[in-house]
């Protein structure tokens, strides 16, 4: 009868003491928790948030990234671009473009700005991109013009596409540049139909780590120039 009567006893206990248990397992859980919401350490998907503001979104299709780069900013911003380049605005208003932009304004490029600032010490450089449109032709309509009189060679390079083009692309190892392009205005004195990849230049500025696509053309200068006179 003893041992009966103690049993419920014990068993009060162990259920006391499993219930205490279990609240302070509550009571850590909600303390680790809280800890984890409120502390330093930064959530993964506020640092993928960062690195996004940092590098701008890619180009489209048959859209080629432009960059400028600029030291003599203001040293304040209403809008600054993230730590640690909060000193240099997190856009700027799109001017030189060479080819006809996505949008007017250029957003903060960490990259660019990285690897300005290395090449330049001390490194005040801010540097901006923005997508502008493409011209991409057809090979066939490029024409030779540089055994006519008065022709002389112009060059001009851009950076591989992103997203590739809807034309034809250059051979491997540069299959992200497209075969032809219509120069830029701003890069012509006389804008031909069409310029053909100089896989030369390309390699040459590749060596120097430069993910360009350079074209060459010949332009006609007008009669009654020193270039006529000299031939």
């Amino acid at each position: 009868m003893g041992a009966k009567r103690c049993a419920p006893k014990r068993l009060g206990r162990w259920v006391s003491i499993t219930r205490c248990w279990g609240a302070l397992c509550a009571v850590g859980l909600g303390a680790w928790l809280a800890y984890g919401c409120g502390g330093k350490a930064t959530p993964v998907a506020d640092v993928d948030e960062v690195r996004a503001e940092l590098q701008p979104p890619a180009c489209g299709v048959d859209e080629v990234r432009e960059y400028r780069c600029d030291a003599l900013l203001p040293r304040t911003s209403a809008l600054p671009a993230p730590e640690p380049y909060e000193t240099c605005p997190s856009a700027l208003e799109v001017r030189d473009a060479m080819f006809p932009p996505a949008s007017g304004a250029g957003r903060f490029d960490a990259e660019r700005t990285e690897l300005m600032r290395r090449r330049a010490r001390p490194g005040m450089q801010c540097c901006y991109s923005w997508c502008g449109k493409l011209s991409v032709v057809d090979p066939g309509v490029v024409v030779d013009r540089c055994k006519d009189p008065l022709a002389f060679h112009e060059s001009y390079c851009i950076a591989e596409l992103e997203s590739g083009t809807k034309g034809g692309t250059a051979a491997p190892p540069y299959s992200a540049c497209p075969s032809a392009i219509k120069p830029p205005e701003g890069a012509s004195f006389s804008v031909p139909p069409g310029a053909l990849l100089d896989v030369n230049q390309t390699a040459q500025r590749r060596k120097a780590r430069e993910a360009l696509c350079c074209y060459d053309w010949c332009s006609h200068a007008p009669p009654g120039t020193a270039l006529e006179r000299g031939r």
